[in-house]
């Protein structure tokens, strides 16, 4: 069984969590990091992210806590066809240490699909795994959002919105704690010029935890918004 200190974890963090409070495990990066457009068949993009972002949730005494976590990810892509693309990424993030514990930390890598049947509509899909601590505490996660676009310029720059649904659950005999967090990203994607583009993203985020304990279950819920800056680089 993990103890207290394990069961911390990070809501907001770039490329460490999305959700999970103190009862809960975190979720994938919370970012999309990209709008509605797809690779073409045989592209190949890499985009690379980095950010911070603000969480608050209650300790073990019931007083808010307030914590700051940062992070980055590098993704790869190749365009499918048919309006889709496949990739994977890795991620990486910390955040500042709450209650006198260590700070908190993690690595992972995760898989993603997406899809665009429309040009201002794509479905983005991800699941992958992480050592939250970098210890014994491997979780597996997974997340699907929905990204609109209500603006497209002639020249392609691009306002988009989008939300998305995550959950984690831990991958340890006895570990009872499972996470959940929806994301509500906004950003605008930039050309900078025909093989690179530029985006800023920002949003809020609503994580929720529970764990099953001899006595019961607790649940524990969190709230935090981040923000990051990205470029990808359409590398074929």
């Amino acid at each position: 069984m993990l103890s207290r200190n394990d069961m911390r974890c990070l809501i907001v963090s770039l490329a460490v969590a999305a959700a999970g409070c103190y009862n809960g495990y975190p979720t994938l990066p919370p970012q999309l990091a990209e709008g509605t457009t797809v690779l073409a068949p045989g592209s190949v993009s890499l985009n690379v992210a980095g950010g911070a972002g603000v969480a608050a949730f209650p300790d073990t005494t019931g007083k808010t806590t307030t914590q700051f976590e940062a992070g980055f990810e590098a993704r790869l892509r190749t365009g499918l066809g048919a309006k889709s693309e496949i990739g994977a990424s890795v991620f990486g993030g910390a955040g500042t240490s709450v209650a006198n514990g260590d700070p908190p930390f993690a690595l992972g890598g995760k898989l993603s699909y997406k899809v665009a049947p429309v040009p201002w509509f794509a479905i983005v899909a991800d699941g992958g795994a992480m050592d939250f601590r970098v210890s014994s505490t491997a979780v597996f996660s997974g997340d699907l959002a929905v990204v609109f676009a209500p603006y497209t310029s002639p020249d392609g720059k691009q306002l988009y919105l989008g939300a998305k649904g995550a959950f984690t659950i831990p991958v340890l005999q006895g570990a009872t704690a499972t996470g959940e967090s929806i994301v509500v990203p906004i950003g605008f994607d930039i050309p900078t010029s025909k093989r690179v583009r530029f985006i800023v993203e920002a949003g809020p985020i609503f994580g929720f935890g529970q764990q099953s304990t001899s006595g019961g279950s607790l649940s524990t819920n969190g709230y935090g918004g981040y923000g990051t800056v990205a470029f990808t680089f359409l590398l074929r």
